[in-house]
């Protein structure tokens, strides 16, 4: 059975170091269709490296050769003796980190064609939720953007000819159409001190994000927001429990899940938290375990709880486990969308109440200003 090791080449956390960001960029669209073809030629039973030839015959065909040519020089290395994953590490634009954990899931249960299969139906989620997202946010946020640019022009430009008319007729100007008034000219007068702002926010961001510590603390703030970081949890273990089960019947052992779970966990915190889960994996302890001390969700914890009290029968894989985790993905799962579904309605909300008010003062400020 093949294992992860760790060489010279692999980092801490078992996945290959990448320096500088060189190859391709490619659409999420093209990237999918990638997979899908990947899988498809690992069914037939091509090798690696002829798979990836066909592929980026396919792309060439099609007039993209740039990714063609990309995936060519994926072959070429891995027809010179590497793997895959680590062909992959000049193509860090192509593929991320949960990628490359994935390749690496499937060289070590021996079974790519899975790998490939599983990395096509995320990669066809992520490119469905931002579609799902961007259309629901889209309209409200347009609606506020609009809003502003209205209640800029009225404070800029009807509102003084307003003012000057209730001058002359010996009326004082409200105080609503007066604030939007001076708020506007002042947002116009002093427009560099919040493109300064701006800038400098900019540069304190990508300071912290630039070390460690920093980092970690960005990565904090953001498991703070109220739902988004619920979210970002949900989804990270709802990736690791889409690998578990069919990697703990192709024959890995726990021990063998930590790169893997490394590789998908991209926020420094969450991070931390699979430290834990390696540390009980190391020292003996259960994966049910294992998963409580990464912070995995109570009742997500106890279909593998109650499945590992199952004793499988010497030189066989527990099939009641992986079971235990086929549930306990689809439960998270179910959670993942259900949070997600709050926060874009939490957003769009938020949106609509900012537009609708900023659109109520626009219109209360004509009206009040001719009063």
């Amino acid at each position: 059975m093949p294992i992860l090791k760790r060489s010279a080449s692999f980092g801490s956390s078992g996945l290959p170091f990448f320096n500088g960001a060189g190859g391709v960029s490619i659409d999420p669209r093209d990237r999918e269709r990638f997979f899908f073809f990947m899988a498809m030629m690992m069914k037939t039973g091509q090798t690696t490296s002829d798979a990836l030839r066909a592929v980026a015959r396919a792309f060439r065909s099609e007039k993209n050769e740039a990714v063609a040519n990309a995936i060519a020089g994926l072959s070429q290395k891995v027809a010179q003796g590497k793997s895959l994953s680590q062909a992959m590490q000049t193509e860090r634009r192509m593929f991320t980190d949960l990628h490359r954990a994935a390749i690496l899931a499937g060289e070590a249960s021996n079974n790519m064609q899975k790998s490939f299969d599983i990395l096509r139906i995320l990669e066809d989620k992520a490119i469905n939720s931002k579609r799902a997202g961007l259309a629901e946010l889209l309209t409200p946020l347009l609606m506020l953007v609009l809003s502003l640019v209205s209640v800029f022009n009225t404070g800029l430009q009807t509102l003084p000819v307003m003012a000057k008319l209730r001058e002359a007729q010996g009326k004082p100007m409200g105080v609503i159409p007066g604030g939007i008034m001076s708020t506007t000219q002042f947002c116009a007068d002093y427009w560099y001190i919040f493109v300064g702002f701006i800038l400098i926010a900019t540069i304190v961001i990508w300071s912290l994000n630039s070390n460690p510590a920093g980092r970690t603390s960005l990565h904090a703030l953001q498991l703070k927001i109220p739902v988004y970081g619920q979210y970002l949890i949900y989804q990270t273990y709802t990736q690791m429990l889409l690998y578990f089960p069919y990697l703990i019947a192709s024959g890995v052992k726990p021990k063998q899940l930590i790169p893997i779970m490394e590789g998908l966990a991209t926020n420094s915190v969450i991070r931390r938290r699979i430290d834990q889960f390696n540390h009980v994996i190391t020292t003996g302890g259960t994966l049910a375990e294992a998963m409580n001390r990464a912070g995995f969700p109570e009742l997500i914890v106890t279909p593998v709880s109650v499945a590992e009290n199952y004793a499988p029968t010497e030189g066989h894989v527990n099939d009641v486990l992986i079971e235990g985790m086929t549930h306990a993905h689809t439960l998270l799962e179910r959670m993942l969308n259900d949070t997600q579904r709050r926060f874009i309605a939490m957003a769009s909300g938020i949106l609509w109440v900012l537009g609708g008010a900023v659109m109520m003062l626009d219109m209360l400020s004509i009206v009040l200003s001719q009063a």
